[in-house]
């Protein structure tokens, strides 16, 4: 998740260079003055080999402190003692170095600070000694994290202390200031800190507080805050308060992004807030202010109890002045998935919104912009008995925006048993023996059933379309375990399928006799539709081999699997079952309509085969021993014995091969054995060699280089932190932001180049009058690495019918160090225009950003 303005955890690693236990930890430690080192009296020196002294002493410092450096001396009248060279003081988890550190007992305070650079203090003259640096600065550091600074002190009595000009890193980010003054142990006052992600001594940008208040692990309060490009102030904000919280999500003002447009002058986008609300909720608003139209205001809620139930609700609404109309605008989303328990859940998706072009107009995301569906749905799953018994409720709502039209179930009840044996083996209560099962354990059976009650409705004044029924499915299904002749897998089933409706059409009738159209009256009652069919199947495999035992190849292998069903189903369009009514035109032509819906009508007794082949080649022997699957060959068709003609089903032909991991090929193949009569527009019942009547082929290469480390082309953090929300909670705002955001060209930072290419040839010609031809080159996810810092990315779609260029963008990404510049230009096709943005790096501050945008994908600025 998103960390807003990013100064959530500014200056708390600057401020906190003693934590409250160390705070403690140094109260009560004391030293020995007295402690037998060899200099003995003042200014006198110890070995720089001389050991750690660690008595107690009753100076007010009631534990051990152990201390070593090159030189010590101790002043004992004096009550001090100096370290210098390599001087180190250390208490439990804490230690503190430094190039000379004072301990000053009569006064319980300690001083670190660096010694100048001799070196470079000999180097220069006597007038320019002040020029000389310091080296060996304080360092501070208790196990997890370490300060710098120039000079540090600290008061084992009152437990307060003080850091001048501090400097340390501390979760991806660089803390530093002139002073820190430690008033309690919980509470530090900072002056002038400062905060960058930026690793240089100067760095790119930085956020300054004059003064500030850190609470530990709570917040800080600072006022002002300004934000600094280089040395230049570019924003102030009078005071912000925000968390301080080590980990987790952060509470925080959104930064806005300035610019202008033709249409709708100056804006200020994306000011909004982020609230980490608590372990359990979070939101994010946002508001969009247009000088001449208006605003666009969005917000997300977030919200999740881990391993009982999770969700989102997000919105927008907008208000704009045109010259020539005013328009009110604004979509609602909402996602909510709860599990009740072990074996129950919940799933709510609910999407509304005001208009048919909401994202159209106000989205340059592509997806949202291309998606014409509306959909609302709401699903109670229910598992038990080992999972053999599953039942669904589902409410569900499909609005298609572009014809209005929309279907509403409320609601489909579905009930299924997972396949089990009627009358299953019965087990040997020792558990010595196996049971062998009966040919009457073998039959199997599952059954499925639902009610449903939906509407179809559109724009136009046709009634409803109403379907309420209850449907059973019942499928009896017996396979032999034992394969007949030792070869042949056989097995058969029998399903059988009942609906019950609360109404269905009767009195069908021609509206007058001069028109072809059909009316009916609809009759409410309870009326049952009984339907089955009954299939059997049979196959095996056949296997060849071939040992070349040349260019490496050991053996060539091809496994053919042959196939051969039956399936019958009776004519339910007959008078016999009721299903149907016969009715005659004009032209005494008898025509026949279902009472319900979706009844099966003419007799069908088919022959269904396929032969599908696998070609396969194995290297190398032993433990080099590789299996490679070279390709597929696929062919299936069938023959209707109750047609009256055409009784021959189309041969469809398929070929897959894979020679490489990024190389695949592909094509489908559908071929007629009947001829195509031009005359009458229709195929006849004249047999022919094979005609084809469609043809597809798909290849695809993809190519890239090795992933590298450099920092040029290192991954960038997601921006989506897991805090106490999980998943969801880091994904405040984001996928909301995704609904209008334009999707990044870029996706693999760490690849130095990577490319995919394929090409895809369509023909249907089922009238070879009216063939339709297409053809496609399609150059996606193209990324190179132009040099260390610079990234290109492309995209194209080219159109070898209409001989031109259907869909062009193209991308830059520049690494700026702390900072990141992308521009994409959509040269043609959906949402041409273009996009430029410059952002700081780190996922916590990518919204201090400035962006500009434009075209037709733009509700800001045409070309």
């Amino acid at each position: 998740m998103t960390r807003h303005i990013a100064l959530a955890p500014i200056f708390y690693c600057l401020l906190v260079f003693v934590p409250g236990t160390v705070a403690a930890q140094f109260k009560a430690a004391t030293v020995d003055t007295g402690s037998g080192l060899s200099a003995g009296g003042a200014g006198g020196l110890a070995s720089p080999q001389a050991r750690p002294a660690s008595t107690a002493t009753s100076t007010g410092v009631d534990a051990v402190v152990s201390y070593s450096a090159e030189s010590i001396d101790s002043r004992k009248a004096e009550g001090v003692i100096y370290l210098l060279g390599r001087a180190q003081v250390q208490y439990k988890d804490v230690t503190i170095k430094a190039g000379r550190i004072t301990i000053k007992w009569n006064e319980n305070l300690l001083i670190a600070e660096g010694v100048p650079d001799t070196v470079l203090a000999d180097s220069v003259t006597a007038t320019d000694s002040l020029q000389s640096k310091l080296k060996d600065y304080p360092v501070f550091s208790d196990g997890n994290e370490t300060m710098v600074g120039e000079r540090m002190e600290y008061n084992f009595k009152s437990e307060k202390g003080r850091i001048v000009r501090g400097r340390t890193e501390f979760q991806k980010g660089y803390y530093f200031g002139d002073a820190v003054k430690r008033v309690d142990p919980t509470v530090f006052n900072v002056a002038n800190g400062a905060y960058s992600t930026c690793d240089r001594e100067d760095p790119h940008f930085h956020f300054r507080g004059k003064k500030m208040k850190v609470m530990v692990d709570d917040k800080v309060v600072a006022k002002p805050i300004v934000f600094y490009l280089g040395k230049i102030p570019l924003a102030i904000f009078p005071f912000a308060m925000f968390s301080a919280q080590e980990d987790g999500r952060q509470s925080g003002i959104i930064l806005p992004q300035f610019g202008t447009s033709p249409v709708e002058g100056r804006y200020l986008r994306n000011l909004g807030y982020y609230w980490a609300t608590n372990d359990y909720m979070d939101m994010r608003f946002t508001l969009d202010f247009f000088e001449k139209t208006g605003i666009l205001f969005r917000s997300h809620v977030n919200y999740a109890l881990r391993y009982k139930f999770s969700g989102s609700v997000s919105g927008s609404f907008t208000r704009k002045n045109f010259e020539t109309r005013s328009e009110r605008r604004w979509n609602l989303r909402m996602q909510h998935s709860q599990t009740i328990d072990a074996n129950t859940n919940l799933s709510v998706n609910a999407s509304f919104q005001s208009n048919n072009n909401f994202f159209r107009e106000f989205s340059n995301n592509r997806d949202q912009r291309l998606n014409r569906q509306i959909v609302s749905n709401a699903t109670l799953t229910r598992r038990w008995g080992e999972g053999r018994n599953n039942i669904s409720v589902n409410l569900s709502q499909t609005r298609d925006i572009e014809s209005g039209s929309k279907n509403t179930v409320l609601p489909q009840i579905r009930y299924t048993r997972n396949r089990g044996a009627i009358i299953p083996v019965r087990e040997d209560k020792s558990g010595r023996t196996r049971p062998v099962p009966k040919w009457f354990n073998l039959i199997q059976y599952n059954y499925s059933g639902f009610l449903t009650n939906s509407v179809r409705s559109d724009t136009t004044d046709r009634p409803d379309d109403i379907d309420r029924r209850v449907q059973h499915d019942i499928a009896l299904s017996y396979t032999n375990p034992n394969k007949l002749f030792g070869w042949l897998s056989w097995g058969q089933s029998f399903t059988y399928d009942e609906d019950w409706f609360d109404r269905r059409n009767e009195d069908f009738r021609f509206e007058t006799d001069s028109t072809s159209t059909i009316i009916s009256d609809e009759n409410k009652g309870f009326f049952a539709r009984r339907l089955f069919n009954y299939s059997t199947n049979a196959s095996t495999n056949i296997y060849g081999t071939f040992s070349p035992n040349v260019f490496g190849i050991t053996a060539l292998r091809h496994r053919m699997s042959p196939s051969i069903s039956f399936s019958y189903r009776p004519d339910f369009s007959a008078p016999r079952w009721g299903y149907y009514e016969t009715l005659f035109n004009a032209d005494s032509v008898a025509v026949r309509r279902d009472r319900f819906s979706g009844t099966p009508a003419g007799r069908s007794m088919s022959m269904n085969y396929s032969v599908n082949n696998l070609f396969q080649m194995k290297v190398g022997n032993g433990e080099k021993e590789k299996k490679i699957d070279l390709f597929n060959l696929n062919f299936s068709g069938g023959y209707n014995f109750a047609a009256d003609s055409l009784r021959m089903s189309k041969l469809s032909s398929s070929f897959r091969a894979s020679p490489r991991r990024n190389l695949s090929v592909s094509m489908n193949m559908r071929h007629s054995f009947y001829r195509f009569n031009r005359t009458l527009l229709r195929e006849v019942d004249s047999f022919i060699l094979p005609r084809l009547t469609s043809l597809r082929f798909d290849a695809r290469w993809s190519l890239g280089g090795k992933q590298t480390t450099s920092s040029a082309s290192q991954p960038r953090d997601s921006g989506l932190p897991a805090g106490p929300l999980g998943d969801v909670g880091a994904r405040a705002g984001g996928d909301y932001a995704s609904d209008f955001d334009p999707e990044s060209a870029f996706s693999a930072l760490s690849i130095p180049w990577r490319a995919s290419l394929s090409f895809s040839y369509n023909i249907t010609r089922s009238n070879p009058l009216n063939t339709f031809k297409s053809a496609y080159v399609d150059l996606r996810n193209v990324e190179l690495q132009l040099t260390r810092n610079w990234r290109l990315g492309y995209r194209m779609r080219y159109d070898l019918e209409r001989t031109e260029i259907v869909d062009q963008r193209l991308s830059f990404y520049r690494d700026l160090h702390c900072w990141e510049a992308r521009f994409d230009w959509n040269v043609s096709g959906i949402g041409k225009g273009y996009y430029f943005i410059v952002n700081i790096k780190a996922s916590h501050l990518r919204q201090v950003k400035v962006e500009r945008r434009g075209g037709t994908s733009s509700v800001f600025s045409p070309f």
